[in-house]
């Protein structure tokens, strides 16, 4: 009874494994015909009739399909012109040749290769299709037929009836004079075909997608340098005294409109001799803002030499209309456009290796794109020139692209990705150690505040007799004014006020000196003007260089007033400016003498001492508020003064001091 399963399974197992009849072979073999099967293309690269010149009668009559063309020239088709003997011919030229079709009831295609500069074309003496622009136009000197076309051929047939037939295609070629040494004239290379009209289409297609893929690395590096150049740019506007963020953003951006216009003027419009220009000038560009960039970022001088290669550069685009006025030739003038760049190039490498070997950090990191980017620039464009000389060398020896993963990348765009990443690199270093430098620096500065503080009074001393306002108002964090209030043992009060030269932060630090030394110079000098000599030897042995104005003022409890002053404006007493005998500030000769001058104040007499920062502030229009404008000010307060300098435009520390004086009942 087991034996009935088994036998069972094993039916169903072969009949499992029989082919399905339709899912396999049918039965018969595979077969291929080579006459039906084959592509309906045929190449035409071979020998075309040639002959230079136009039509004399002006009729076209050479395009006709029954000329005699037999006695005309025989050119390859798959080279120029320029190479098979008529090396400086422009103007017009025409080919022609005839190509038999067994059924010429099909639709059916003409292709041709690029033709410099432009061309029409006729079959069987009928216009079917123009490429490029044919003279005179001027815009149609600049622009090069660089890319292929194809035509559609008129069908010949009786009827519905299929019949074989002779076209005979003619092509009047025009050869502008400015691409006489740009390109041969006449086709390019090979690849003319004639076959079925969707076949043809077809490849066309096929190929335009290529010369797309081809141009990948060009689009993506537009996008990114654009995007690159763009934020590093608006980096600048934030950073406007680091101008190399200036410099480096003009490289990225005019490199990747280098790469977007190249697809626009070259591939669209065709306009290559006008793409040199533009090419030429946004290179400038680049190499001027390298220039730039490399100086700051090395901190090189900016000698009559370097200003000279900055010059050259400039004026390097402008060796291209050279060409276009037919004054040199294209690689003459391409040589001169490289010779003047050249310089630029050498001393940019030069100085990277001489630094490189001198262990520069910065050196060394930008040494490989740089000679990268303007080796490959350089060597290209001397290839071309020689090319265009006629001399044996492939003049896109640099630019054939190498397949990454299925996309053509140019060394052009590979280097300049290389590039702009290692800048882009280097500058998000510099910019994190200046970001780190600023941060130390804006401690310090808290801490040198901190310190300007403790040294300048925060409350003023209250002295019978005496009504003292102050107000001061630093141009930066800290500044460069002080003043110090000191009451003495008899009931007076020493005033000591001074603005040392520069602001920031080493002018705070001198004022850290001075008010400890007029703190020592207070317990010790008998009198303003010895105090203002002790004052004096100090800053002398400062190495700052810094020097220093300064007032010092003794108002006695009865009111007598003892001043003298190292080039500081005197006080105003009731309005009424106090002329004081002229000195040298502190710090600038060591045997300097002051002199002391004494007067008596009266009753309710007000006092208002200031200090240069009032009479330099300056409004937008460029205008000082001086002494006359400041003189209307002087009936107010301390802080109101202060507050009216600063809103005119405060340029400098301002320090304001009023002080009245009554005597002391029973005093």
């Amino acid at each position: 009874m087991r034996l009935i399963p088994r036998i069972l399974i094993g039916i169903a197992v072969v009949l499992f494994c029989l082919p399905v009849p339709g899912a396999g072979a049918t039965g018969g073999r595979a077969r291929f015909d080579f006459d039906s099967d084959r592509l309906p293309i045929a190449s035409l690269d071979g020998d075309w009739r040639f002959h230079p010149g136009d039509d004399g009668d002006g009729r076209l009559g050479w395009a006709r399909s029954d000329f005699d063309d037999s006695k005309w020239t025989l050119l390859r088709s798959d080279r120029p012109w320029n190479e098979q003997g008529y090396h400086s011919l422009s103007g017009y030229a025409w080919y022609r040749f005839s190509v038999s079709v067994p059924d010429a009831s099909e639709a059916m295609a003409l292709e041709l290769p690029s033709i410099a500069t432009a061309c029409q074309v006729y079959v069987d003496g009928k216009l079917v299709g123009t490429a490029g622009s044919l003279a005179p136009r001027v815009f149609a000197m600049l622009r090069i037929n660089v890319y292929p076309s194809q035509y559609a051929l008129p069908r010949a047939t009786t009827g519905s009836v299929a019949a074989p037939h002779t076209y005979q295609i003619a092509l009047r070629v025009w050869h502008s004079g400015v691409g006489v040494d740009y390109y041969g004239g006449g086709p390019q290379q090979s690849g003319a075909r004639i076959g079925s009209a969707t076949t043809i289409a077809e490849d066309f297609q096929r190929h335009e997608a290529d010369e797309t893929m081809v141009y990948v690395d060009a689009f993506s590096f537009a996008i990114l340098a654009g995007v690159i150049g763009i934020n590093i740019l608006g980096l600048s506007f934030f950073r406007p005294r680091e101008r190399e963020y200036l410099w480096f953003s003009l490289i990225p951006l005019s490199l990747g409109a280098d790469a977007a216009l190249s697809l626009w003027l070259v591939r669209v419009w065709q306009l290559l001799p006008l793409w040199d220009l533009v090419d030429g000038t946004l290179i400038a560009v680049s190499q001027v803002a390298m220039l730039l960039f490399l100086r700051r970022v090395l901190d090189l001088p900016k000698t009559w030499g370097w200003k000279l290669l900055l010059a050259l550069a400039a004026l390097s685009p402008l060796s291209v209309p050279l060409y276009w006025v037919r004054w040199v030739s294209v690689p003459v003038s391409s040589l001169i456009g490289v010779g003047l760049m050249l310089p630029g190039a050498l001393w940019l490498l030069w100085r990277l290796i001489v630094g490189s070997l001198g262990r520069d950090a910065t050196a060394r990191l930008l040494l490989l794109p740089i000679f990268l980017v303007e080796g490959l620039y350089i060597a290209d464009n001397v290839v071309l020139a020689l090319w265009q000389f006629r001399l044996p060398v492939n003049p896109y020896f640099f630019e054939y692209p190498f397949i990454v993963a299925n996309i053509h990348m140019h060394a052009f765009i590979l280097a300049r990705i290389l590039f702009l990443l290692s800048m882009l690199g280097f500058l998000i270093l510099r910019f994190t150690g200046a970001r780190r430098r600023e941060d130390r620096m804006v401690a310090s500065l808290e801490a040198t505040q901190q310190v300007q503080r403790i040294l300048l009074p925060e409350a003023i001393p209250q002295v019978p007799g005496f009504r003292l306002e102050c107000s001061y108002r630093p141009a930066e964090m800290v500044g460069g004014d002080f003043f110090q209030v000191l009451p003495t043992e008899r009931g007076g009060l020493l005033l000591i006020l001074g603005d040392v030269s520069g602001k920031g932060l080493p002018a705070s630090m001198v004022v850290a000196l001075l008010v400890g030394a007029a703190r020592a110079q207070s317990a010790i000098a008998t009198d303003p003007a010895s105090m203002l000599a002790g004052l004096n030897q100090c800053m002398m042995g400062n190495r700052s260089g810094s020097c220093a104005t300064c007032l010092v003022c003794l108002i006695e409890a009865g009111g007598r007033m003892t001043l003298a002053s190292a080039g500081h404006p005197g006080p105003y007493r009731n309005e009424a400016e106090i002329e004081l005998p002229g000195a040298l500030p502190l710090g600038i000769f060591g045997r300097a003498e002051y002199e002391n001058q004494t007067l008596q104040l009266s009753p309710d007499d007000r006092l208002v001492f200031l200090s240069d920062g009032v009479f330099e502030a300056r409004n937008g229009a460029g205008e000082l508020l001086g002494f006359e404008g400041a003189r209307p000010l002087l009936s107010l307060s301390a802080a109101a003064i202060a507050q009216a300098a600063a809103t005119f435009g405060q340029e400098d520390d301002i320090t304001v001091l009023t002080l009245g004086w009554s005597p002391v009942a029973g005093g």
